[in-house]
């Protein structure tokens, strides 16, 4: 008999807690958010449109940040995307590279600061590595010079 209070006692805790907590349960609303502006520019885009990123060259890049997808279009050169963003969180973006509806690589990216009012515009720089020329080196043997 003991046991049936305490199991009462138990689940009427249970029942009064999740009962009381149900009207503060935190929604974000249109003044908790945050526009946020986020700018891709693509340096060199015919370099960078054509470069093999794992030996393929992109179709297009998909941005995902708090719910939403943004396609970044090859041949593009710059793209500018808005989310809301709650205010004091930090700005996640998750990128991905993708070639023939493949996605090659996923970079995700972090803002450094939480979000406030007041710094709500960020810019992205995408660049395809620089061409390099070729260096030969070998413990065997060494460069003849004319």
């Amino acid at each position: 008999m003991l046991w049936m209070k305490k199991v009462c006692i138990v689940v009427g805790l249970f029942l009064l807690l999740t009962g009381a907590a149900a009207p503060f349960q935190a929604q974000a609303s249109s003044r908790d958010l945050t526009r946020v502006t986020v700018i891709f520019k693509v340096d060199n885009p015919d370099y960078f449109w054509h470069y093999p990123f794992l030996g393929k060259p992109l179709d297009q890049i998909t941005v995902s940040s708090f719910g939403k997808t943004f396609t970044i279009p090859s041949s593009s050169d710059t793209d500018k995307i808005e989310i809301d963003v709650p205010t004091d969180y930090y700005l996640r973006l998750n990128i991905q590279l993708q070639s023939d509806d493949t996605t090659l690589q996923t970079i995700p990216y972090i803002s450094k600061h939480r979000i406030r009012s007041g710094s709500t515009s960020f810019t992205i720089v995408l660049k395809a590595p620089e061409p390099q020329s070729v260096k030969i080196s070998s413990d065997d043997f060494e460069a003849a010079r004319p």
